[in-house]
């Protein structure tokens, strides 16, 4: 029965488990959390040397938690409460109690968070930060986007072309692919920032 739980476990919620199995959960999570922290105690990570970092809400109200994963084998090897700089000190202990050594991390992957980013630097100071593709392009957008809206005060020609500047050009459609190169033929400030964006090359 408990190898049954614990391999549901890997892709159900706990009460979907105990509603297939007519348990009550509390037995569910005593047999996840018995196993899990078995298999903890014996996880080896003295050779994780890549993570990245980033958080996510866990309930309502405004409660999150941070993950670290291994980039070299895309598992999450840390959970813990919270998104501020302290997650990256209970990271360390963790990772040094399972055979780790801080000066390894040679590279981490994260947010812009200023948490994040003065956690790193205080505990993996050899360390260097990469921010991630995904929030570089969010800041990138809203900076063209809000070049557009206060260019088309004057041009109205930009209206309703938000979505052109801010797709990736091999998903724009022929109709939008027109528009864009009409637009590129005008000396528009819109214009020169998307062109920033394509010299960075990341969509």
């Amino acid at each position: 029965m408990d190898a049954m739980i614990v391999t549901m476990a890997q892709s159900m919620q706990i009460s979907e488990i105990a509603r297939e199995i007519d348990e009550h959960d509390t037995r569910i999570w005593r047999v996840v959390n018995h196993y899990t922290e078995e298999a903890r105690s014996r996880e080896d990570l003295s050779d994780v040397t890549v993570i990245g970092i980033d958080e996510t809400s866990c309930t309502k109200g405004h409660k999150y938690v941070t993950l670290v994963v291994d980039f070299d084998t895309s598992r999450v090897i840390h959970v813990c409460g919270g998104k501020d700089s302290s997650t990256l000190s209970s990271f360390k202990e963790d990772y040094q109690i399972h055979g780790g050594n801080p000066d390894n991390i040679y590279s981490v992957c994260c947010d812009m968070s200023p948490a994040f980013i003065s956690g790193i630097q205080t505990e993996f100071p050899s360390a260097s930060i990469t921010f991630d593709k995904f929030h570089v392009m969010k800041i990138v957008n809203e900076g063209i986007d809000a070049v557009r809206r206060e260019e088309v005060a004057t041009t109205q020609c930009l209206k309703n072309t938000r979505y052109i500047w801010l797709k990736n050009p091999d998903n724009l459609t022929e109709k939008q692919k027109i528009t864009l190169g009409s637009l590129k033929d005008m000396n528009l400030k819109t214009v020169r920032a998307y062109n920033l964006k394509l010299s960075l090359q990341i969509f």
